[in-house]
């Protein structure tokens, strides 16, 4: 159960395959401030995918009461939780597996000018151990080159800093997904921790807007005592990994590295040897 509705392991009759059915209650829609129309984009978005990292929609239905999406299922839960449980014990090639299926999954996205809004651990879901698969696309929207897109929504850890009501900005455009992205990787390398969340679970606005990221390894003398200058790097993961998080993580959009460029990088590809990046629309279909 969430703030939305519900979401139910159900059997599909016909197949005998296991789904996941999504229920909106209608009446509670006002409540969260969530339209008909709202709804309805968010299927017609999910209805373009055919993608590997991308949950699918499956069907959608309705009674008087009710909205339902019936969606592929994914055995193994959200991501955030795996995170959490794997902790700090992840060598660089899972990592770079894990982030490079978040990057696919934005980059599908990104080719046909949609903004995520709401990327994070828990919006990935886990299948067969190994795949992730994009889900929550209620607040994914259409945006066209140049246009920006106003209003605040999403979850505020992980708003990139031109979403933040305490910065003049016009507005924001695809780079937020990629902000939140690397934001999302920052916490596969660190067990869970958020960057910018404080063991308080206060959000520390200064290094959010200023996209500073601690990469110290608190396990190692050198990391604890800060010695990384002095023999020892005390820093997880390798330079070029950091280098990745760190241009996700950057407070200016313009800068900010594309999904398209990251997804070529080379430490993004060292676990996915056998592959070759995908074409940039690879995976859509109407």
């Amino acid at each position: 159960e969430g703030s939305f509705g519900t979401v139910w392991r159900a059997i599909d009759r016909q197949s005998g395959e296991t789904v996941a059915i999504k229920q909106v209650d209608k009446e509670s829609m006002p409540r969260r401030n969530v339209s008909r129309q709202d709804i309805e984009r968010e299927i017609a978005i999910m209805r373009i995918f055919n993608h590997a990292n991308i949950i699918k929609l499956l069907d959608t239905f309705e009674d008087p009461m009710t909205i339902y999406l019936a969606l592929e299922y994914c055995d193994g839960g959200d991501f955030g939780d795996k995170i959490r449980q794997q902790g700090l014990d992840l060598d660089e090639k899972e990592l770079a597996m894990w982030v490079r299926q978040m990057c696919d999954a934005v980059c599908v996205l990104h080719t046909q000018n949609i903004c995520h809004r709401d990327i994070k651990p828990e919006n990935f879901m886990v299948h067969n151990r190994t795949i992730l698969k994009l889900s929550d696309f209620g607040l994914a929207t259409f945006v066209q080159k140049g246009q920006l897109l106003q209003g605040f929504c999403g979850t505020r850890a992980f708003n990139a800093p031109e979403q933040h009501p305490s910065v003049l900005s016009l507005g924001y455009h695809l780079p937020v997904d990629m902000w939140a992205l690397g934001v999302s990787m920052y916490m596969i390398m660190f067990g869970g921790k958020h960057p910018f969340v404080d063991d308080f679970d206060q959000l520390q606005e200064h290094a959010l807007l200023t996209g500073s990221l601690d990469f110290r390894d608190r396990r190692s003398v050198s990391g604890f005592l800060g010695l990384e200058g002095l023999g020892g790097t005390g820093l997880r993961f390798s330079e070029d990994a950091r280098t990745v998080c760190q241009r996700m993580v950057d407070p200016d959009p313009l800068r900010r590295i594309t999904v398209s460029e990251a997804i070529y990088s080379p430490w993004l590809n060292i676990g996915n040897m056998p592959q070759k990046p995908p074409k940039p629309a690879s995976g859509i279909g109407m």
